[in-house]
């Protein structure tokens, strides 16, 4: 039954982990979607400001505000991406890893001593049996 309960552990763990992985993901496919907004803005805000230089070219104000926000959009957008590609484990997720690893590794350890039990028991007892019943009969070898 320690098989068992090692295998119910592990998978548990492993619950947890794919838990913590799919929320990792979530956050980053957010922020990389929020990326990608800003992106179009900038380069929406981009063609305006084309359009504005081409026909404002001697006047600050317009030109000026469009620089503004476009730097603005393409900050904005900077800063999601970096966000958005960072990938760092939690403690959560790092826990998770060692208890599945623990309880993978004490499970192959008790189905080998399982095995390694249930071979030695058998030639012992048809060895020993053997022993006892040619010393029982008399028998020497």
């Amino acid at each position: 039954m320690r098989i068992f309960d090692l295998g119910k552990s592990a998978l548990s763990a492993q619950s947890s982990l794919m838990q913590q992985m799919a929320i990792r993901y979530g956050r980053q496919a957010a922020f990389l979607i929020m990326a990608a907004v800003f992106g179009l803005f900038a380069l929406i805000t981009g063609h305006g400001l084309l359009w504005i230089l081409l026909v404002f070219v001697g006047h600050f104000g317009p030109v000026g505000a469009s620089f503004t926000v476009f730097g603005l959009d393409v900050l904005a957008a900077l800063v999601c991406i970096m966000f958005g590609r960072r990938s760092y484990l939690t403690t959560d997720e790092v826990e998770a890893r060692i208890m599945r690893d623990r309880c993978m590794t004490q499970m192959r350890d008790s189905v080998t001593m399982a095995a390694v039990t249930a071979t030695v028991a058998t030639a012992v007892g048809r060895g020993g049996t053997r022993k006892v019943w040619d010393i029982v009969r008399g028998k020497k070898d």
